[in-house]
């Protein structure tokens, strides 16, 4: 992505995650640059070519912010919850990443090749589910890697509660719970 092309992107991303899906438009974009009026159709020529703009700036900063920490040789369901929690909270510092990507994947619905990209993010999935991984390994559980994707989705759902700011959960207090549930099912 050249230099314009990524603060144009950047600039998507503020302007969704502070003024919503409608607001995000090429004059907009312009607007929050200081550029022009037109600029950005020459980047991106039409409302989709923004949102891809977007979606791809999105893709490449997703990380290591969940997978960052060391899984510490002795486990607990607690200690891990606490672990993913802490990773949780690291990620969050993308507040507005997160809120763009939850405002596209609802006006992308339609569109199967952009919630695609905007739901699996496959790197910073496979870099969890390792960590995940390894973590479930070390609780004893049966079929880690299965239940690596499964605690993937679960993290995923708590960080959609953090940034709709629902009810307040106990995020410690579920992960710890599921993960002693997985526990005990291992013979």
């Amino acid at each position: 992505m050249t230099d314009r092309r990524t603060r144009i992107a950047e600039a998507g991303i503020r302007i969704l995650a502070a003024r919503g899906a409608r607001a995000l438009t090429h004059l907009n974009v312009d607007r929050d640059l200081g550029l022009a009026e037109g600029s950005t159709s020459y980047y991106a020529r039409t409302r989709r070519d923004l949102i891809v703009l977007v979606v791809d700036r999105l893709a490449t900063r997703t990380g290591d912010d969940l997978a960052a920490h060391d899984v510490p040789g002795d486990l607990t369901p607690r200690t891990a919850a606490r672990l993913v929690v802490a990773g949780l909270d690291d990620t969050m510092r993308r507040a507005d990443d997160h809120r763009a990507r939850l405002i596209l994947l609802l006006e992308c619905h339609a569109d199967p090749e952009l919630r695609a990209s905007l739901a699996t993010r496959p790197r910073m999935r496979e870099k969890f589910a390792r960590t995940a991984t390894s973590m479930l390994r070390k609780l004893n559980v049966d079929d880690p890697d299965v239940h690596a994707q499964d605690l993937a989705g679960l993290v995923d759902a708590l960080l959609m509660q953090r940034i709709v700011r629902a009810a307040p959960i106990d995020e410690e207090d579920i992960i710890a719970a599921y993960l002693t549930g997985l526990a005990a099912r291992t013979p």
